[in-house]
């Protein structure tokens, strides 16, 4: 069993590079990859360690690999981290090598260590946190515990979800038969944590608090739904891949561990009922599945030998089914496009097909800026930064969301360019007859009348593509607009950081 596992680990490790080198930059990671360019101590959306991986490759353009080669190292981090802590748990090489392969044939989690977002390092800290955790209540180092603090720092850093792990281990530690851990390091590894943390915690002190606001205020949006929790679970079940899934609900039921108990029940408690409130996303399970992955290698060792049969087969066959159905998804992307469109689904705004088509805008836009002396703006913090790497187009991000604020510092507004080139993917006024151009963008339309003497419409810019099977997807259109003869404050304007104009009511 040990060396088969480590075949598929490797084998799917190298499977994920290999995605990670055909799948293009998608639009967070090229906002990620902005935020390595301009390295600080935080940023508006998100801890900065997703930024960190990316700054010694933020200079490589020439294919998305390397800026994914951190993230890919996550992944391996992660998956030898969980299995170790079950390993210790148990004290049985077995349960070791069943997180391994919990780890490494869930769906899912390839998807996030391949794709350049704070998932990757995020399930890499919880993965490091929980071994190092039962690692210094077993060895009782100084040693073990000055690494746990620095480790507890790393997922704080990543993602905001690190704070449910937190909460879990001070939990576990306060129980009565482990609360002399506290005096032997447990309080020291707290102590380098906050060190460590708090330059971020100071540099949001002096930016509003903008990224504790951000994660738990401005991305919050009120959609109550009495049946969006068993959808959630249904749709996971198919993310994470139906055996896995299950028996990780099974755990959660019974974790057969305190550590594993404090560190994914909580977390897991409160995504389902913020899922009756709003949408959350299927990410959003990461943490406490790195938990209960570990709950799937102790439990393991508690089963008879038929059920251990049984239950690998539930578990590893429909991964194993779903995980090459991801990786050839990632490399022929037109076969599931039809797919998705026979639904009656539509990718008019978003979806995967966008990341196959702004490569020949972004370069088709640079040649008409360059040659009219313009600017370009966007109102995608996503849509800015993928054509910056792309093209090497400065982003400027107009408009008025709240994520992608962070980029608007990236643009010096005081410059006073020549013309304005206003590139979307819905066009500005909607024309009769041309169902593609409704409903139109008033609100833009509006604000670009007030920072320019002239505005007329540009040349619609029409891609399509056909992947290497000899599947096309329909054509996308993207909408280009002329500012002329721009105010001084245009760049402001389009902002809506003059407040002299209300803002739209869609904000």
């Amino acid at each position: 069993m040990k060396y088969a596992t480590w075949i598929i680990v490797a084998f799917v490790t190298l499977a994920r590079g290999l995605a990670a080198w055909k799948v293009p930059l998608t639009g967070d990671e090229a906002y990620y990859w902005e935020w390595a360019k301009h390295i600080a101590l935080g940023y508006a959306d998100h801890p900065p360690m997703v930024a960190y991986l990316i700054f010694p490759f933020d200079w490589v353009t020439a294919n998305p690999l390397w800026i994914r080669l951190g993230f890919l190292g996550c992944g391996v981090v992660a998956t030898l981290a969980a299995a170790a802590t079950a390993q210790r748990l148990t004290g049985d090489e077995r349960a070791g090598m069943v997180t391994a392969l919990a780890m490494t044939l869930t769906p899912m989690l390839s998807v996030g260590f391949v794709i350049a977002t704070p998932d990757g390092p995020l399930m890499a800290g919880w993965a490091l946190c929980l071994y190092l955790t039962v690692r210094a209540s077993q060895t009782h180092h100084r040693r073990d515990y000055l690494l746990l603090g620095v480790a507890i720092a790393f997922t704080l850093l990543s993602k905001m979800f690190a704070y449910a792990l937190v909460a879990g281990i001070v939990a576990w530690g306060l129980a009565p038969a482990r609360r002399g851990l506290w005096r032997e390091g447990l309080g020291l590894s707290f102590a380098v944590a906050a060190i460590l943390y708090a330059p971020f915690v100071a540099w949001n002190a002096t930016h509003d608090w903008i990224t504790f606001v951000f994660a738990f205020q401005q991305r919050h949006q009120a959609q109550p739904s009495a049946l969006r929790p068993l959808f959630y679970l249904a749709a996971n079940a198919f993310a994470y891949s139906p055996g896995l899934w299950i028996a990780a609900l099974l755990v959660l039921v019974r974790p057969r561990s305190a550590l594993i108990a404090w560190t994914s029940i909580p977390l897991s408690a409160l995504l389902i009922l913020l899922n009756f409130h709003e949408r959350i996303e299927l990410h959003w399970f990461f943490g406490p599945y790195v938990s209960l992955c570990v709950g799937m290698g102790v439990a393991f060792e508690s089963l008879s030998h038929r059920a251990r049969v049984l239950w690998a087969t539930a578990g590893a066959v429909p991964a194993a089914v779903l995980i090459p159905f991801l990786f050839l998804a990632a490399a022929f992307p037109g076969p599931l496009y039809e797919q998705f469109r026979a639904t009656g689904s539509s990718l008019r705004n978003d979806g995967p097909f966008e990341i196959f088509t702004y490569w020949p805008l972004a370069q088709d836009v640079r040649r008409m800026a360059d040659a009219n002396d313009a600017v370009v703006v966007t109102d995608g913090y996503g849509f800015s930064s993928q054509m910056d790497y792309d093209a090497g187009i400065p982003p400027v991000v107009i408009g008025y969301a709240h994520q992608g604020q962070e980029a608007r510092h990236w643009y010096d507004a005081e410059m006073h360019p020549r013309r304005i080139l206003f590139v979307d993917k819905e066009a500005l006024v909607p024309i009769p007859g041309q169902p593609k151009t409704y409903p139109g963008r008033s609100d833009f339309d509006r604000r670009l009348h007030m920072a320019c003497g002239e505005v007329k419409a540009g040349p619609d810019l029409e891609y399509s593509y056909t992947d290497p099977t000899g599947h096309s997807v329909p054509a996308r259109t993207y909408f280009l607009t002329w500012c002329d003869d721009p105010r001084p404050d245009a760049i402001r304007i389009l902002r809506w950081e003059d407040t002299s104009v209300p803002r739209p009511a869609t904000m």
